[in-house]
């Protein structure tokens, strides 16, 4: 089994973020699984559509958002991260608030046909984009493709 995370290089936060879930949720299983990032704009994520972060879905199509109240939640998120006893709730509320200052953003993605970072698949299946799925999800994806 294989889950890719496809993202920005460097990584942004919740790009980061979705990787380091998917890993956590992967060790749960004890057949392997493989956790790879794969950077946008390679060969290997055009596989999967059109996939652009949202600053550049927001740089391309003009799409305002609030970048000072990004690298704000951002920097509080990165700031979480690194404790190495993270409260996993404060981030998670933290991840609600980005998704809402970058709803304009995604709704733009989907209007131009794009999957927006993160995006995570499984086994060559999309299983979300645009947002940092709960290990629980991540976890319940597995199980299913494990059916398969």
């Amino acid at each position: 089994m294989e889950i890719l995370v496809i993202g920005t290089e460097p990584p942004c936060v919740r790009c980061l973020t979705t990787y380091r879930r998917a890993k956590e949720v992967a060790q749960q299983f004890s057949e392997k699984i493989e956790v790879r990032k794969v950077v946008i704009h390679s060969e290997e994520a055009a596989r999967y559509g059109k996939i652009e972060s949202g600053g550049g879905i927001a740089e391309a199509a003009n799409v305002r958002r609030d970048t000072d109240k990004m690298k704000l939640l951002t920097g509080e998120i990165s700031k979480l991260i690194a404790d190495q006893h993270y409260d996993e709730y404060l981030i998670e509320s933290k991840l609600k608030e980005v998704d809402n200052v970058l709803l304009p953003v995604k709704e733009k993605a989907k209007e131009l046909g794009y999957l927006m970072t993160p995006v995570l698949i499984v086994n060559g299946r999309v299983k979300s984009m645009d947002y940092v799925p709960a290990k629980e999800q991540i976890q319940a994806w597995i199980e299913i493709e494990r059916r398969r």
